[in-house]
């Protein structure tokens, strides 16, 4: 058992959540009865590109190691994050 859970990193679980929930959103929204929802349902085309992103994820992890792999999303993940925050300083003062 410890062994399954030994190669879950950031991008895996951040992609699965993310699939999960927008699924449930697409289903929801398909079953709605005005058009723009009926139409926003169609999150899952959206989900093509995170599965892409899990199946590259865990192609990585087989090849580099959960280690290594993990070092360098969690860097992307402060970039993303850094970037965030530059841009609502700059939000600030504009």
């Amino acid at each position: 058992m410890e062994k399954q859970f030994q190669n879950w990193i950031l991008f895996f679980i951040a992609g699965i959540i993310a699939m999960i929930s927008g699924l449930i959103a697409a289903i929801v929204l398909m079953k709605g009865s005005s058009v723009p929802d009926v139409l926003f349902g169609y999150i899952l085309f959206g989900l093509v590109p995170l599965l892409l992103v899990i199946i590259i994820d865990r192609i990585l992890v087989w090849k580099f190691g959960n280690k290594n792999v993990n070092k360098v999303q969690f860097s992307i993940l402060v970039l993303i994050v850094f970037l965030w925050i530059v841009r609502f300083v700059l939000d600030l003062f504009i």
